[in-house]
């Protein structure tokens, strides 16, 4: 864990070496921040070498002594980055740069600064004269590569699942069986993935142990890689499994064991188990020993890792994920093990903590057997059960029963890179089953500086490569994709969190308050606060947290949220989402190192002007609140990459007034940084439509009130942002006419297109986008159908269109559309026929047809939509309806996918604001998906 605070120093120390030439402060400081980064560096080596080491109390003591190092260097740094002089326009810096280096701050960088260093200084050579940073004592443990350190993670699992019966697991079984022991003579491998106690082993197990497997091959082994892969151990522990099983003499020990491997298989069927296999190259390193004969010889994989799974075998059919049990297995388990003195049923009074146990364990086999042993050994009363419920975190460190959940999550844990280890850390930041969307995660990391820019890649980039390496490696679970595969929202598992969380506190990664009167320790870096109460505002400084999140807000007044951030001072990230805030909090202006600032869903309606003194600003997110105008003076936040302002009013959902956005004065240009900027509303500062050409870094742009005078100008500034790949543009009213028609060279990667305005025809270009997947269309009032135009999009997912064409007549023309998934029609009053044609639409799995007044019957050819999962009927013609409820037995399979006379969703607003946000931002079919099974309801499940 001190590897997280050396990683985060470090990109800081590389921030303030930047900065110096700027500062004016070269000569004076360089060498004493170099010389920090130089110590970060050692530190960081030496807990490299000492990694597998660190259960010993001894090592556990230094690692802290390094970790309080790294700490003392980052405060250090941000001092010095708090201290320094703003960033300026360029007319104004030297004249205020003069006026610093002759003020008392300039004493403070000169003097103290260097003072501080060299108290670090001497903080590492006590460190270095115990003999740590450069020869690092290992104090008799073994090291990690050992096979004594591996056999801890080897036996976990076994010692508490191998004598169980497997709930839920009899499919895979049976399609495992049938692959091992049918099919042709081709040596076949097949690979079994998911999470860390899902039962992978113990599925395998089973498999491997039955009659009817083993009689079907010569030899037999089963191995266990672990992630201390030693290619010698595990050769030599085939051969002698295999010659066991065969009770066949083992080559000599003088020989090529390699080679007798190869060449004692060769003739031979084997089946040959790779358990826990956590790295590519190991597998391909094992494959070169292995011989790839026609002897219908099998291999079964086990790993955590998707990509893993993926590799090894030749095709997806052979690739078996084990997710979690539903619940009638969990259910069933939990009974079994935890009442087995009552021929496993519950008592009436213990049925409502059971359920809540077997709830928090969310259908893990391992976490189930666990928990559910323990409870057995315990008196059958609610009162205990509660207790447990209630400590079920601090149970998993203490309790011997539990504590095998922690060594089972601890291996995929240590596996990380560090900057994965500290994207991985903060979900502990948030409470249990809160799903944390992919973009507001994405900005935190960046913020929190856990990732930076890299080969080519934006830190946003490669934050999302790290989300989706966790997603691939099962530790996050992702509960929510968006059409075209991009995960939407996340989290961890509830006992994943519990690991997490205790993790987290050890290290002084965050502090969790989850009851009124608790408070952090001293030096804890994340402040997370889950139950506030009115005292906390009270509590003594809060000089060393860099980022706080309230997650309630009952007892919480404005002055008290005003009182509570007088106690920061080097905070980076703030998180005042749906704080009970009228007025902008006058203090966080004196935050001046903040880079992420979040006060959507509160009610501020100004932003004031002195907000140009966060220069260090990344995010401003002010989604939902009631600003309407950004000061000018906005322009000086140059590091400002995601500028997040707009209201959505579902009530108005058909009117361009749906949405709000901002005004802004001429200036934009210097934002040069921004990534991404929603919505924008041009007014009378007409001139800002060319000042966004200087902004060339832009991934997603969004402009309100647009006039059709404005597409020349538009059309050169969006041709200037290559990297765009979210555009969403509006007229000032639905009549007005957006002219697009001037855009030679579109940004050639765009995404997703939003167009909401008349139109008086598709523009020519949009049928270049080849990256293009969503496109919706509002108010163009076509003449001429848009499909010739759209159907030349190969990679098109989602088509929605509302008011968007005048005739009476669409035709999805055969072999088109051939990766549409999702298809919204709404509104088209000329609309009387819609044909489909024999291999159009191939994977559309949902189809919207919404208030087509004229639209009498279903498309014609609907029947060849073999993967259509979903038709969604909102406000039908009553003969539309009427002939649906008679259709004939040739589209009789349609009837179970019909939803209809649902509550009208456009203006329904018991739906959660993330799903209002989406419907008024283009993602209809999404959100009346989410909305139906809301009303629907579901079973018990783990949700």
């Amino acid at each position: 864990m001190a590897e997280i605070a050396i990683t985060v120093a470090l990109f800081l120390a590389e921030e303030v070496l930047s900065s110096l030439d700027i500062w004016n402060l070269r000569k004076n400081l360089r060498g004493g921040v170099e010389n920090l980064k130089t110590w970060l560096n050692t530190m960081q080596a030496y807990l490299t070498d000492m990694e597998g080491n660190e259960g010993n109390a001894v090592q556990q003591d230094r690692i802290k002594q390094v970790r309080n190092v790294a700490y003392d260097i980052e405060d250090l740094l941000d001092e010095l980055m708090r201290h320094a002089p703003r960033r300026y326009h360029r007319h104004e810096f030297r004249n205020k740069a003069r006026e610093f280096l002759h003020s008392s701050l300039h004493g403070f960088l000169l003097h103290e600064i260097p003072s501080k260093i060299k108290e670090i200084k001497t903080k590492i050579d006590e460190i270095a004269a115990l003999d740590l940073v450069r020869e690092p004592t290992r104090v008799g443990l073994p090291d990690e590569g050992s096979s004594s350190a591996s056999s801890v993670e080897r036996q976990v699992t076994p010692q508490i699942l191998e004598d169980d019966e497997i709930f839920g697991f009899d499919e895979p079984k049976e399609k495992l069986v049938r692959q091992l022991t049918e099919g042709d003579s081709r040596r076949l491998t097949i690979s079994v993935v998911g999470p860390a106690g899902s039962g992978k082993t113990v599925l395998v197990k089973n498999v491997y142990e039955s009659k009817k497997v083993q009689g079907l091959f010569d030899s037999l082994a089963w191995v266990h890689v672990s992630r201390f892969f030693d290619i010698k151990k595990l050769v030599s522990s085939m051969l002698k499994q295999f010659g066991e099983s065969t009770r066949e003499r083992t080559p000599n020990e003088g020989a090529d064991k390699e080679s007798e491997l190869r060449n004692y298989l060769q003739q031979k069927r084997y089946f040959l188990v790779l358990d826990d296999i956590w790295d590519i190259n190991d597998w391909k390193r094992i494959q070169n020993v292995l011989p790839n004969g026609c002897s219908g010889s099998r291999i079964i994989v086990t790993t955590q890792k998707r990509d893993i799974a993926s590799f090894c075998v030749e095709s997806v059919d052979y690739v078996h994920t084990l997710n979690f049990l539903e619940w009638p297995e969990a259910w069933g388990l939990f009974h079994k093990k935890a009442f087995q003195t009552s021929n496993g049923k519950c008592p009436p009074e213990l049925v409502d903590w059971a359920e809540k146990i077997v709830i928090k364990c969310e259908g893990s086999p391992l976490a189930i057997v666990a928990v559910s042993g323990l409870l057995s050994k315990k008196q059958q009363l609610p009162n205990e059960w509660k207790k447990l419920h209630d400590s079920l975190g601090s149970e998993i460190q203490t309790h011997s029963n539990l504590s095998i959940i922690r060594k089972v999550l601890l291996p995929s844990y240590k596996d990380l890179p560090s900057s994965h280890k500290s994207c991985f850390l903060y979900f502990s930041i948030f409470p249990q089953d809160k799903s944390i969307k992919r973009g507001k995660l994405i900005r935190l990391w960046v913020a929190e500086g856990f990732v930076t820019k890299k080969g080519g890649k934006t830190p946003e980039e490669v934050a999302e490569d790290h989300l989706n390496e966790l997603i691939g490696r099962n530790l996050v679970l992702a509960n929510n994709w968006d059409f075209d595969g991009r995960v939407s929202s996340c989290r961890v598992q509830n006992l994943v969190l519990e690991f997490l969380v205790s993790k987290s506190e050890d290290e002084h990664f965050v502090s969790i308050l989850p009851e009124p009167n608790t408070s952090p320790g001293d030096k804890v870096r994340r402040l997370s606060i889950h139950n506030a109460c009115p005292t906390l505002s009270q509590s003594k400084s809060f000089t060393s947290v860099r980022s706080t999140f309230l997650f309630t807000w009952k007892t919480l007044s404005p002055s008290h949220i005003k009182s509570l951030l007088d106690k920061f001072t080097l905070l980076k990230v703030l998180d005042l989402e749906d704080a009970p805030l009228d007025i902008f909090p006058e203090q966080i202006v004196n935050l001046t190192l903040l880079r992420y600032l979040s006060l959507r869903h509160t009610n501020i309606k100004v932003v004031p002007k002195s907000i140009k003194k966060l220069s260090n600003l990344e995010t401003l997110d002010l989604k939902q609140t009631c600003v309407t105008e950004l000061p000018e003076r906005i322009s000086l936040l140059r590091r400002l990459r995601h500028l997040l302002v707009y209201r959505s009013d579902v009530k108005n959902y058909d009117t361009l007034d749906s949405v709000q956005g901002v005004r802004m004065s001429p200036g934009i240009a210097d934002l040069t940084n921004l990534q991404k900027l929603s919505l924008v509303k041009v007014d009378e500062h007409r001139k800002i439509i060319k000042q966004l050409g200087a902004l060339t870094q832009l991934r997603k742009l969004g402009l309100l009130d647009l006039k059709r005078e404005d597409g020349k100008d538009l059309c050169e500034s969006i041709q200037n942002m290559q990297n765009l790949l979210t555009l969403d543009l509006s007229s000032i009213s639905k009549e007005v006419c957006l002219d697009l028609d001037g855009m030679p060279r579109p940004p050639p990667h765009l995404q997703r297109l939003y167009l909401k305005g008349h139109l008086q025809k598709l523009p020519g270009w949009i049928s270049s986008l080849n990256d293009l997947v969503r496109i919706g269309l509002q108010w163009s009032k076509l003449q001429h159908t848009p499909l010739e135009v759209l159907e030349q999009l190969p990679n098109l997912m989602e088509l929605q269109m509302i008011d968007a064409f005048t005739g009476d007549q669409l035709v999805f023309e055969a072999e088109r559309f051939k990766k549409l998934k999702i298809l919204h029609i709404q509104q088209f009053d000329g609309l009387n026929m819609v044909v489909i044609q024999q291999g159009a639409m191939p994977e559309l799995q949902k189809l919207t047809l919404w208030k087509c007044v004229n639209l009498k019957m279903l498309p014609l050819g609907i029947d060849s939509l073999t993967h259509l999962e979903e038709l969604l009927l909102y406000d039908m013609p009553n003969e539309f309806m009427s002939r649906l409820r008679k259709t004939n037995e040739d589209q009789s399979f349609l009837m179970p996918l019909v939803k209809w006379n649902l509550p009208y969703p456009a203006v329904n607003t018991t739906w959660p604001a993330e799903v209002q946000e989406r419907w008024l931002h283009g993602s209809t079919v999404e959100c009346e998906l989410d909305f139906a099974a809301s009303q629907l309801g579901s079973a018990k499940s783990f949700k």
